[in-house]
């Protein structure tokens, strides 16, 4: 490969200024959970961030099919930022005043992503169908438009009619796209998640430092100290083992064809895994904030449900990159077991500076146990 096939198939400059937008929504999207959230804010965070995951997640896959050097490509990215954008801006008021506003970012970027990958199926000899980016690409952004005008409910029942065809689409559909899985760059797609989970990382540290600069206190210091412990932990488990299994399981699904492994483990499931990045990020900007109490009801279920959905979300990757079920066991059994009966707890009774060292405690622990684990499988 040539020095610049190989540029071409790393994440650009592009990439990274396009990725700026996301650092602003994943950080307004988080605000809905700080204090004591209620299971309405949980929901209201999933609804209004899987859309903007899955328009990452879908221009993640267009740049590495088509090239990052592309300049169509970058035209798409630099088209797609004020969409994002808007999108983001909407977020404090996605489910109310400004859904109007959240759903015409949701259409735009549809609208780019039809217009490229129609251009493609048009190709000759294109393993695409014509109607494929039409009903993927097309139908959705036009839902989405016309609910901008629609008054609730009957807006979101548009908004979850355009999702579920997306996804059911690429779920019963996904062997139409052979011959663009094959073409798939991993070392682009693992590059690529891995600097998502960095974005995502680095709302924890922001929320937890900004934290501590309102409440500078020595009760506070140590929540943020505990906070910071398991933000570096979990960047430590991910960097480390996740994303060399990664490229290896992306290899291995890629000669074998396992094109459903593909489409789970770069679209769905790193959703749950950054979702929980998220809501423990939010706990921990809690517990900085009032490090005397226990956490309130919503930041010990952030706190938890976060750990459990990291966890969950690395333990099914695991599985469909072909890992061994015993490797998986060893450490995911002790954090469905742990969680519960350990951390809720203590985030129950604890002060939450406690709560927190007891999370960055167990995250410990689990890296630990997964260190042991791939040790015994390598030997």
């Amino acid at each position: 490969m040539s020095e610049a096939e190989e540029d071409d198939h790393r994440a650009g400059w592009f990439e990274l200024f396009f990725d700026l937008v996301f650092v602003v929504t994943v950080s307004l999207l988080a605000q809905g959970l700080h204090g004591d959230p209620a299971a309405k804010d949980f929901l209201t965070f999933l609804v209004l961030f899987f859309p903007a995951w899955w328009a990452w997640a879908n221009l993640t896959v267009t740049v590495n099919v088509f090239g990052s050097g592309s300049s169509r490509i970058r035209t798409v990215l630099l088209a797609a930022m004020p969409g994002l954008g808007l999108m983001a801006a909407a977020a404090p008021e996605g489910l109310g005043d400004r859904a109007w506003a959240y759903a015409l970012g949701a259409a735009w970027i549809r609208l780019l992503f039809f217009a490229l990958w129609f251009g493609r199926s048009r190709e000759p000899g294109s393993p695409l169908p014509l109607w494929r980016p039409m009903l993927y690409c097309l139908v959705p952004a036009l839902l989405w438009a016309v609910s901008a005008a629609v008054p609730d409910p009957g807006r979101f029942v548009l908004w979850g009619v355009a999702t579920a065809l997306e996804v059911v689409l690429l779920v019963v559909q996904a062997g139409m796209t052979q011959g663009f899985y094959d073409r798939l760059t991993v070392e682009h797609l693992v590059e690529r998640i891995g600097l998502f989970v960095v974005i995502v990382l680095g709302e924890s540290v922001f929320t937890t430092v900004s934290a501590l600069a309102d409440h500078f206190t020595g009760p506070s210091a140590t929540a943020a100290l505990f906070g910071f412990l398991v933000a570096a932990e979990l960047a430590l488990i991910f960097f480390t083992w996740g994303t060399g299994s990664a490229a290896r399981g992306l290899t291995r699904a890629q000669s074998g064809h396992a094109v459903r492994a593909i489409r789970d483990t770069v679209m769905y499931l790193p959703f749950v895994l950054v979702s929980g990045i998220t809501v423990i990020a939010a706990a921990l900007g809690t517990a900085v904030a009032e490090p005397d109490h226990p956490l309130p009801a919503g930041a010990r279920w952030a706190l938890c449900g976060g750990v459990l959905a990291f966890y969950t979300a690395n333990a099914a990757i695991s599985l469909r990159y072909g890992d061994a079920p015993g490797t998986v066991v060893r450490w995911y059994v002790p954090c469905l077991v742990l969680t519960p009966g350990v951390l809720l707890p203590a985030a129950l009774h604890l002060p939450a500076w406690g709560a927190v060292g007891c999370a960055a405690g167990l995250v410990l622990l689990l890296a630990k146990l997964s260190a042991l684990s791939r040790g015994r499988t390598v030997s």
